[in-house]
């Protein structure tokens, strides 16, 4: 069960790295047949990459994690220049990192939470919860 959540978790991690890669460098960024909203789609995207990433992780690497997303995502901007309609915005790199780092500060708490939380159980009954990918 341990492998299976940690390798769910992984593989919904990087769907997310190729939607946002899908989303961030194509002409005309569509789900479906609906546009997706230009302000605060960077910080929503990069969010749920930072939250799914950390959480992906055994043990997270906060500055190796931040150093990937920013990178991610001021490369994605450079790309955007050569891609018209799109356009380089120095704001929309602002949103990224914001999201980023929002997203990994969320995920280390939520970890901290759960981990504090299944601690605070009979410890008896509940060691293999305290095994699991998210909590240790």
């Amino acid at each position: 069960m341990k492998r299976f959540l940690r390798t769910l978790t992984f593989l919904i991690a990087i769907a997310l790295w190729c939607i946002s890669f899908y989303l961030l460098l194509s002409r005309h960024p569509y789900v479906g047949d609906v546009r997706v909203p230009e302000h605060g789609a960077h910080t929503i995207m990069f969010f749920g990459l930072a939250f799914m990433t950390t959480c992906a992780q055994h043990r997270p690497k906060v500055v190796l994690t931040l150093a990937a997303l920013y990178l991610f995502g001021g490369m994605s901007e450079i790309a955007q220049h050569f891609l018209p309609p799109r356009t380089c915005d120095p704001l929309d790199f602002l949103e990224d990192v914001v999201g980023s780092t929002l997203g990994l500060v969320a995920a280390l708490a939520w970890m901290a939470l759960l981990r504090r939380f299944l601690r605070s159980l009979s410890v008896s009954r509940h060691d293999k919860l305290l095994e699991h990918p998210l909590i240790t």
